[in-house]
């Protein structure tokens, strides 16, 4: 990937700087703080075109605590453990003249819980080879780093309950014929850009947005196609059917959809059987609702990735104080 080929690069000139600046050792410095940020997702569950542009109205709160040890004049090595929400709702990313109408038709949704645990290397635009009294009143800077964190998925039902989807399996993960089960522990690369600003002697304000890039599609536990309905009421019971496809949901609600006699969409009677998609009506994405084998999610493979955003307010503990000799 080349996000870990970044991490590597960066690596690499960290140690270069490392020979180089033997100096600055008796000037280094701890300094703590907390973190309050918004958090975002992008995945299947998410209209955003792209992961620098998701959907703003899923954003969900971020906060957590911070500790840095000022390394170089330019280097930093931090670490953060965060707890944050994020979001992604079908019914919420289109409406029936919205481009992205396939979406309200397959009617899923989730909400996600994540503990994340990161560590990063910091790297000021601006150098200070002194002491931490005299570094630049502001600088841009950019991490690097690597996260691990805890997620667990969840759906709600239609009475209102939530429910933990992983545990439903359904896409049939583990099942004969179906993809293999994900873990809720997962390793991400965060890249992130930010700005600080010393605000008086030992406090410094930092602004910054980090992309987590995961190594998992089921942040939002939708990633392949429909598994067959009677084998997940079989192995899981019929909550796992119910999870697995929303559509018979989004279609019944509509009443004058069903009313219809020439709309392009063809329910059957039950609903669980899914509603193919007339290809003429110039729509892309999924094409069946369902059906085992429809799709369900995003079938090219991308891996989802989740956004964090915000403000780091950090104390600075001087470093050791050096004395004069005296002969």
């Amino acid at each position: 990937m080349k996000q870990f080929k970044l991490l590597f690069f960066v690596i690499f000139l960290v140690g270069i700087n490392a020979h180089a600046q033997q100096g600055f050792k008796k000037y280094r410095y701890y300094s703590i703080g907390g973190c309050l940020n918004a958090m975002n997702y992008v995945g299947e569950l998410d209209p955003g075109p792209s992961f620098i542009s998701p959907s703003i109205k899923f954003t969900r709160y971020n906060f957590g605590v911070t500790g840095l040890y000022r390394w170089k004049p330019r280097v930093s090595l931090r670490g953060t453990f965060s707890y944050g929400r994020i979001k992604g709702d079908d019914s919420e990313s289109a409406d029936y003249t919205n481009k992205n109408v396939y979406r309200l038709y397959r009617n899923l949704s989730f909400r996600n819980q994540i503990y994340e645990f990161k560590f990063d290397v910091v790297i000021d635009l601006f150098e200070n080879s002194r002491r931490y009294t005299k570094r630049p009143d502001y600088t841009p800077y950019m991490f690097v780093g690597l996260a691990y964190f805890h997620h667990n998925p969840q759906g709600q039902t239609p009475d209102g309950d939530w429910v933990n989807l992983k545990d439903l399996h359904t896409e049939g993960q583990g099942l004969p014929g179906g993809p293999k089960n994900y873990s809720r522990n997962q390793i991400a690369l965060p890249i992130g850009v930010g700005f600080r600003y010393k605000l008086a002697k030992q406090w410094d304000l930092a602004f910054d947005v980090g992309w987590r890039f995961t190594l998992t599609d089921y942040l939002d536990d939708v990633a392949g196609v429909y598994y067959d309905k009677q084998a997940l009421t079989d192995a899981y019971g019929d909550q796992s059917r119910i999870m697995s496809d929303r559509s018979y949901e989004a279609y019944s609600s509509n009443a004058e959809l069903a009313a219809s006699a020439d709309n392009h969409y063809s329910p059957t009677l039950t609903g669980y059987n899914g509603h193919p998609m007339n290809q003429n009506d110039g729509w892309t994405g999924i094409s069946t609702y369902g059906q085992q084998g429809g799709q369900r999610g995003d079938l090219k493979g991308r891996r989802d990735v989740y956004i964090i955003t915000g403000f780091h307010l950090t104390y600075i503990f001087p470093g050791k104080v050096v004395c004069p000799k005296f002969r």
